[in-house]
């Protein structure tokens, strides 16, 4: 297995709670209940992140594999969620950073106009707590919060 060891341990059922942002931290949030499961993948050469939550009254779904070379120290990730996605694979590449967060940039169509981009970062607070956090990138490059969920070990 090439991730460390506090990714390697993440395996195991997770709940928490979802934040959306549909304007940057300033604006509007969406608060609700959210469920993770991880498992290694392929032999342990992956980890697969299955998660759920609810925009309002709808329920939705969402997959993270993560992937990461420690030779070359990169991290890559394939994401899909039902609302956030249309359809499509989010296809991202990044690193672990300094901080030992497993950050990602992947970038997502709009029309019309360029893409936008994206950024998921998993961050270890200890062997029970992690936050995954993404946010939208604007063409100029600032970004803006788009969610972040906190979640607890189960058990």
């Amino acid at each position: 297995m090439s991730f460390p060891p506090r990714f390697t341990a993440l395996s195991g059922e997770w709940k928490g709670t979802k934040r959306v942002y549909l304007s940057g931290a300033s604006g509007p949030e969406k608060l609700s209940a959210s469920r993770m499961t991880i498992a290694k993948a392929a032999r342990g050469t992956f980890l697969l992140l299955d998660y759920t939550w609810k925009f309002e009254a709808d329920s939705h779904e969402g997959v993270l594999l993560l992937g990461y070379d420690d030779s070359q120290r990169a991290a890559t990730a394939a994401w899909g969620d039902s609302w956030h996605m249309n359809r499509k694979v989010m296809h991202c590449t990044g690193e672990i950073d300094g901080d030992g967060v497993f950050n990602v940039r992947g970038s997502y169509e709009v029309r019309p106009g360029p893409d936008l981009g994206w950024r998921i970062a998993l961050k270890v607070i200890d062997a029970n707590s992690i936050t995954l956090v993404m946010h939208n990138i604007a063409h100029r490059g600032t970004e803006e919060l788009a969610v972040q969920a906190e979640f607890a070990r189960v058990g």
